[in-house]
């Protein structure tokens, strides 16, 4: 199960650099590459590794991901809150939040949890992309050029949309201009 949503998680517009936080649960010397050289992994021990680093590791049984390193239900019902609370002010989250997110209602599913608490917190995730997706589109309209202040807030995934956006925006407006500042469409036709 474990390795069936790490491997949906790639699906998406995630890079494989992304960091997981994982706990160790088997010895290990491995040839897994990191950013400092060759990983020596011992039992109990937590640390970061990148989607690509930990995949392989978690299907080996080596490392499992480490749920107390990941946003509660509590964490994301306070995240809503606040995104609800002003819909034109939006704030600054990791940007790997969902994925963290989705790792801890996998935990969840793991583990067995109460059907109501994992969905739940589906919904509250859920709630929560709505909200920002709704605040990206508004900036997007307000303002189609970028803003880094707007943009560093946002996760990863959220930062692909609204540059995609404010690209598609901007194009399709200096289209219009073009259209209404050159005249009578059909004379230019023939």
């Amino acid at each position: 199960m474990i390795v069936m949503v790490a491997i949906e998680l790639t699906k998406t517009l995630l890079p494989l650099s992304i960091q997981v936080p994982v706990v160790v649960v088997q010895d290990m010397k491995t040839a897994v590459r990191g950013t400092s050289g060759e990983l020596v992994l011992r039992k109990g021990a937590k640390l970061e590794l990148s989607l690509s680093e930990a995949l392989p590791l978690i299907e080996r049984g080596v490392v499992d991901i480490d749920p107390e390193r990941l946003p509660t239900l509590r964490d994301m019902n306070k995240i809503r809150w606040i995104e609800s609370r002003d819909p034109n002010e939006i704030q600054k989250l990791d940007e790997d939040f969902y994925v963290k997110a989705r790792l801890a209602i996998m935990q969840m599913e793991l583990k067995g949890g109460d059907n109501r608490a994992i969905s739940s917190a589906k919904a509250t995730l859920l709630d929560i992309i709505r909200l920002r997706l709704q605040k990206v589109l508004k900036a997007v309209t307000a303002n189609p050029e970028l803003s880094r202040d707007f943009s560093e807030k946002l996760t990863l995934e959220e930062r692909a949309l609204y540059a995609s956006l404010c690209r598609s925006v901007k194009m399709w407006y200096s289209s219009m201009v073009e259209f209404v500042e050159r005249g009578d469409p059909l004379a230019r036709a023939s």
